[in-house]
């Protein structure tokens, strides 16, 4: 945690960081990608998070709440350096993805501006891992612009329920059960983060 840690628990009651996906993309990430704009981007704080296991990420966020979300810009990690290959391991495991990419688009045109994906946290490694209950949605822009910083921006979450363990290439104790019918583990980490609007409300 930073000296400049934005101190939510003095703030009123129901009061919070609860950004829309077009917020967090078209004002925050953009802004972060642009540089100079420091102060407008301060609450979200800017860490690689492979470098840390999940569990310590939420002491190195800005804002200090009872939310259970935590929002960070991160550095691109990539596994070769001639290659786009996302890295996504900690020293304890991984982040896998789960589901498809979902399209972020402004409402008034339509126009995409992000990739979203999300990710479940297995700690240990093949063949022995453990899927956990923390998940993170990363928001990967799909605008351009010249000298623009290399950022996606990551919203964190940890599941109250632990219950999900599985080995990799095997069956976790009843995975279908945990969704209702017609319901993917996408929709389940889409509902559960919530897109709730406005900045603070």
């Amino acid at each position: 945690m930073t000296s400049s840690t934005v101190p939510f628990p003095s703030a009123p009651k129901g009061y919070g960081f609860h950004p829309t996906d077009e917020e967090l993309i078209n004002h925050f990430l953009k802004l972060k990608m642009m540089g100079g704009y420091d102060h407008e981007v301060a609450i979200i704080a800017e860490v690689n998070v492979c470098n840390s296991e999940p569990w310590e990420l939420p002491g190195l966020s800005e804002i200090q709440s009872n939310d259970t979300v935590w929002y960070f810009f991160s550095p691109r990690n990539y596994k070769y350096s001639n290659r786009k290959q996302a890295k996504r391991t900690t020293k304890a495991g991984y982040w896998k993805l789960t589901g498809n990419d979902r399209i972020i688009r402004v409402l008034s045109t339509g126009e995409e501006i992000a990739k979203k994906k999300s990710l479940v946290f297995y700690k240990g490694r093949v063949p022995n891992i453990v899927r956990t209950n923390w998940i993170m949605h990363e928001y990967n822009p799909t605008f351009n612009f010249h000298n623009q910083k290399d950022f996606v921006l990551c919203k964190l979450k940890k599941n109250s329920d632990d219950k999900l363990t599985c080995e990799e290439g095997g069956s976790s104790s009843n995975m279908a059960s945990d969704f209702p019918n017609n319901v993917t583990e996408e929709d389940h980490l889409e509902a559960f983060l919530g897109v709730d609007g406005g900045y603070y409300n």
